[in-house]
């Protein structure tokens, strides 16, 4: 059983980019399974965002705890104080900039945690003295599933699976947990090379529930069998249904009208 981890104010990893910006790490995934990460960014004022991007392996959530933040969603802009939550999910565009008088704190959460290290590449990169341009900046944006656009991503493209599996009857538990960083190191190969999406295992459940991305569903099973875990598990893979323009449509009219007050 893990135990239960409390950061305390000052504690946890602080990674500061050489600017206005600074985020703290509370929870690196760890003591989640790799399921959540979440951290504290601290934007100074008058601060501009990222250019704005989405991302296609992580949902990213704000909650504002000071000051103001304007986030923005292609040509729309929303600002948002205290108290307001906004998630993004895979696909979505988005920034967020500071531009008021006061600096302005936001609770960060990444589900699955996958871009936590993406913090940690920009500050080596940062330190060793490379220029943040887009020549240096795509490899790495590349690694994390994460490209430069205004638009809400069109899924159709990329067919998915979810791959849901079982634990199988009388497995050795013992070689199941020392296989742990062994699944964690394949599936950061695997996200960085685009081919895996959400990844969970519930023990309580003695299931997995993992989102492949991949031609066919041949491709699939042959990217699952890379993982350590995959032996433990009697699986079934089901190809998933991407939403439609309609849909997707749908989705930005409730994040306009719910997710960001105007």
């Amino acid at each position: 059983m893990a135990p239960v981890m409390i950061v305390r104010p000052g504690e946890g990893e602080l990674i500061a980019n050489n600017g206005p910006s600074q985020i703290r790490i509370l929870e690196n995934g760890s003591n989640t399974g790799h399921r959540l990460g979440v951290g504290e960014i601290t934007l100074q004022p008058h601060t501009p965002g990222p250019i704005q991007h989405r991302h296609a392996q992580h949902d990213e959530g704000f909650y504002v705890l000071a000051g103001e933040v304007r986030f923005t969603v292609g040509t729309d802009d929303y600002d948002a104080g205290p108290g307001t939550w906004v998630i993004v999910p895979p696909g979505a565009p988005h920034t967020f900039a500071n531009p008021g008088d006061d600096p302005a704190v936001m609770l960060s959460t990444f589900t699955p945690d996958l871009y936590v290290q993406y913090f940690r590449d920009l500050k080596k990169m940062v330190e060793s003295g490379q220029p943040m341009t887009p020549g240096t900046m795509t490899p790495l944006w590349r690694r994390y599933a994460t490209e430069i656009s205004s638009e809400y991503a069109n899924p159709s493209g990329t067919p998915t699976f979810m791959v849901v599996g079982a634990l199988r009857p009388g497995t050795d538990l013992a070689k199941f947990n020392a296989l742990r960083e062994d699944e964690h190191k394949q599936l950061e190969v695997l996200r960085s090379q685009g081919k895996v999406g959400a990844h969970y295992v519930s023990p309580t459940r003695r299931a997995t529930f993992v989102e492949i991305i991949a031609a066919d569903e041949k491709e699939a099973a042959e990217t699952l069998a890379t993982l350590p875990f995959a032996q433990f598990f009697d699986a079934d893979i089901y190809p998933t249904t991407p939403p439609d323009d309609a849909e997707l449509a749908h989705r930005s009219r409730l994040l306009s009208r719910s997710s960001l007050p105007g």
